[in-house]
């Protein structure tokens, strides 16, 4: 499942799974960025960069904590459209490059179960920059904005294995499409 061993793998993973057990997220952005400070997210926790779409990695699954560790490698221009995180909380740290990100607020939905989104803050983050999952502020969209591989680390509190996707319709509603996820082998 990884290339992370012994020390390196507990350097990484006691921390976090300390900082799950609190269950509060802004705990664990706090370890996030204290782990990349120190260099303790090193390149086995990525796959190269694929063409056809950003690449996940499964780093770490904790079944006993209920956790898990992704580490994503995003190519020059591939992003996540307007996406939601299956109600799971947790956090992302941008490990090297520069990413884009919009927050979107939930506000309603129709009757022919469309969703309705108000726009939020739009962001550019650099390494060490965190971003919190804290349902139901859990929707964003997420992409590489430079020119080069970026990298981040997200933890999930639970298995992440589908997630909506939004796209936006003329009239200013989104419709939803389940999109199932999964891990990369190289």
């Amino acid at each position: 499942m990884n290339a992370l061993s012994g020390n390196a793998l507990d350097q990484l993973i006691a921390p976090i799974t300390h900082a799950v057990r609190t269950k509060e997220a802004r705990a664990l952005g706090g370890v996030l960025a204290a782990l990349c400070a120190s260099g303790a997210i090193t390149p086995e926790c990525f796959w190269s960069a694929r063409a056809d779409r950003y690449a996940r990695k499964l780093v770490w699954r904790d079944t006993d904590a209920g956790f898990i560790v992704v580490g994503m490698t995003w190519a020059a221009g591939q992003g996540a459209p307007l996406h939601d995180h299956a109600g799971l909380w947790g956090a992302e740290i941008v490990v090297d490059g520069m990413m884009h990100e919009t927050a979107f607020e939930l506000t309603g939905r129709a009757r022919d179960g469309r969703f309705g989104f108000c726009r939020g803050t739009h962001r550019l983050s650099e390494r060490g920059t965190v971003g919190l999952i804290e349902p139901p502020r859990e929707y964003h969209d997420f992409g590489n904005a430079g020119k080069t591989v970026a990298h981040s680390l997200h933890v999930y509190g639970g298995e992440l294995t589908s997630a909506q996707t939004f796209r936006e319709d003329s009239d200013g509603w989104w419709t939803a499409r389940r999109v199932g996820l999964r891990y990369d082998a190289e």
